[in-house]
């Protein structure tokens, strides 16, 4: 299935590592499992690469894989970045830079789902130096749709500044929180950032924007069955009804 799949890249996204909490955490003992195929039957690869590739119409490497981690949470120090170190595996984390330190409050939490705590600057820094990629998630994590253009501007601005004060290096990848997103949106993202992800549930290829690249999250895919399937570049069919019906619940909510 790899070879009916060339040129393209499969960008996978995690948020909390962890055996509680929403519905999108991931079990430990599940995502070493995940990590050690991946090292075995992939080519995981930075987001930053899989950019400058698209950006130079450079081929993508056979069976690419991406990480990314968004919202930066302590158990991303704790859990994964053990697990990736061990099988070498490179990751991004998209960093929401006004709640580092605190837990993640933005939103309401599931009934008896306790709310998770961020990593600390110190915590950032340290998996900087050892080479973890961080990008921007905004500073309070909003829903930039829901923006004046003032204040989104200072959402990616002051983002990136922050990042970049902090690691004392060029910041140069966002995500967009809760994947909303508008072709406008991207066009602002574009003045600061050479990359951002969006929830958009699909592979990347040659043609797809480097400020709207869709990625797919590991929620959907926790059967083993379904996980090895997509990276191996199957599950095409369940991945367009899981698109459906998400946009379909967005729309009720809109």
């Amino acid at each position: 299935m790899w070879a009916a799949q060339s040129n393209q890249a499969l960008i996978l996204t995690y948020h909390s590592i962890s055996g509680t909490g929403p519905p999108l955490a991931i079990p430990p003992d599940l995502f070493m499992q995940q990590m050690e195929w991946l090292a075995a039957h992939a080519s995981v690869v930075r987001l930053r690469e899989v950019a400058e590739m698209l950006r130079n119409g450079t081929q993508l490497p056979a069976r690419a894989v991406v990480l990314t981690f968004d919202d930066a949470l302590d158990d991303f120090a704790s859990q994964a970045a053990p697990v990736l170190a061990n099988y070498g595996l490179p990751a991004t984390v998209f960093v929401p830079t006004g709640w580092c330190g605190l837990n993640d409050d933005w939103y309401p939490h599931l009934s008896g789902s306790p709310a998770k705590p961020l990593m600390s600057w110190s915590q950032i820094r340290a998996l900087s130096n050892a080479d973890v990629e961080f990008g921007s998630h905004t500073v309070s994590h909003a829903r930039l749709t829901e923006l004046t253009e003032p204040e989104i501007d200072r959402e990616l601005a002051d983002s990136k500044r922050r990042l970049e004060c902090e690691l004392g290096r060029t910041v140069e990848l966002f995500a967009f929180p809760y994947g909303d997103w508008s072709p406008q949106l991207r066009d602002r993202v574009r003045q600061h950032y050479k990359a951002a992800c969006t929830t958009d549930l699909a592979r990347v290829t040659a043609a797809s924007d480097l400020c709207s690249l869709p990625r797919i999250d590991v929620h959907y895919v926790r059967s083993w069955h379904r996980f090895r399937s997509l990276c191996a570049g199957g599950a095409q069919g369940y991945l367009r009804l899981r698109d459906v019906g998400r946009r379909c619940r967005r729309a009720l909510v809109r």
